[in-house]
């Protein structure tokens, strides 16, 4: 491959906010206003029906998101208001919002870390003029502290909470077929768990339970030392889970169906991502297996910097594989390691809490794009 990069630009914001979900959806309104102004077309949509959804009237619809979501809906009216819109506009009323996306994630836990720590990490691969670029920080009244990336803003894309519980999501690679379950999609789903998730058991219950509207892996990993990777396809799921009395300690995904169950949803996924997701998978496997049984957090680091395929980030902006960011949550030290755009041209930054003061800060990042034609599996 060569290194005729075409230099991209970008500013990440670090937000943190408090209060009650109003007072917290009215903070994000103004902020957005702020920075994005026209964004608030894109979030608005005058014609949403909620019998169209299956819905007998927006009542229905804000219990539906009520019952999987507690508190959303208050998020949604402080949004509105501070965008000056009616809270049924927002486009979240509409039809789901679907987007595909890539990335790598892994849950790595105590009995083969150096440190004995539990490690939740992931490699965000997308397009970067369709993301928030958004670290967020929340202190909601009588729900636990959180910290992760947005999506859609209001919902998130992982994060960790304050009882040592993180969630990441991969998608599943399916670019062949469209979702037709009415439901949530990842970034509600997200949402949720880390605002009343307290562990793996937790959220396991929750992603038994609760309609999905996609093609989505989610890892979700506690202080503990458990984790569990549930694979949907639409409402077709299974879950893996490991911890003190599994044999497995590490558990991992990229974009492609791994579970014995969902293995059947390949034929749906897009050639060249199937290729590539089977390929970051072997390398995550074979990097920390040779590591184990004392795996440090800079092996992560190692694994999650390098370009494919020797790590697993990429540079493909433009053809919707650029990693936009990289993060490690330690669920014992409860920190949260970032870095900003690709870790290839960028630095990774001291540790994130989740106490800094309320407020904005600003971070560059570079994303060098190059065509995903240059790719090694490209042709293959």
């Amino acid at each position: 491959m060569t290194e005729e990069f075409k230099i991209i630009k970008k500013t990440f914001h670090h937000d943190v906010v408090e209060g009650t979900y109003f007072e917290i959806g009215k903070q994000q309104a103004e902020l957005l206003l702020k920075r994005a102004p026209k964004s608030v077309e894109w979030l608005t949509k005058k014609d949403n029906d909620p019998k169209k959804l299956g819905f007998e009237n927006f009542k229905e619809q804000e219990d539906f998101y009520e019952e999987y979501c507690p508190g959303i809906i208050e998020e949604f009216n402080g949004f509105a208001e501070g965008l000056g819109v009616k809270t049924h506009d927002l486009s979240l009323f509409g039809s789901p919002i679907f987007v595909h996306s890539n990335c790598s994630q892994i849950a790595v836990t105590p009995p083969i870390t150096k440190d004995n720590h539990v490690y939740a990490a992931r490699s965000y691969e997308f397009f970067h003029n369709m993301d928030d670029l958004r670290l967020i920080t929340t202190r909601v009244k009588g729900k636990p502290k959180t910290i992760g990336f947005s999506s859609f803003v209001l919902g998130r894309q992982d994060g960790m909470n304050e009882h040592g519980f993180s969630v990441t999501f991969t998608g599943g690679g399916t670019f062949k077929t469209k979702p037709k379950n009415t439901g949530f999609q990842f970034f509600l789903i997200m949402r949720s768990m880390l605002d009343n998730c307290k562990s793996v058991d937790d959220a396991v219950k929750y992603l038994e339970k609760v309609p999905v509207n996609g093609y989505w892996n989610f890892l979700v990993t506690d202080k503990d030392g458990n984790a569990a990777l549930a694979q949907f396809y639409d409402q077709d799921f299974a879950i893996k889970k490991i911890g003190k009395d599994t044999e497995e300690k590490m558990i991992y995904s990229g974009n492609h169906y791994r579970l014995p169950e969902m293995v059947k949803y390949q034929e749906f996924a897009g050639d060249w991502i199937l290729k590539n997701s089977i390929k970051r998978c072997e390398i995550i496997e074979s990097t920390l297996s040779t590591e184990a049984p004392n795996i440090t957090k800079e092996n992560i680091r190692k694994l999650l910097s390098e370009p494919l395929y020797k790590g697993v980030c990429g540079y493909y902006y433009t053809d919707y594989f650029g990693t936009l960011y990289t993060a490690i949550f330690d669920l014992t030290d409860m920190k949260a390691d970032v870095c900003f755009g690709i870790p290839t041209h960028n630095e990774w930054q001291k540790p994130f809490g989740f106490d800094d003061p309320v407020g904005v800060k600003k971070y560059q990042a570079i994303f060098p794009d190059i065509s995903i034609k240059t790719d090694e599996l490209w042709s293959d």
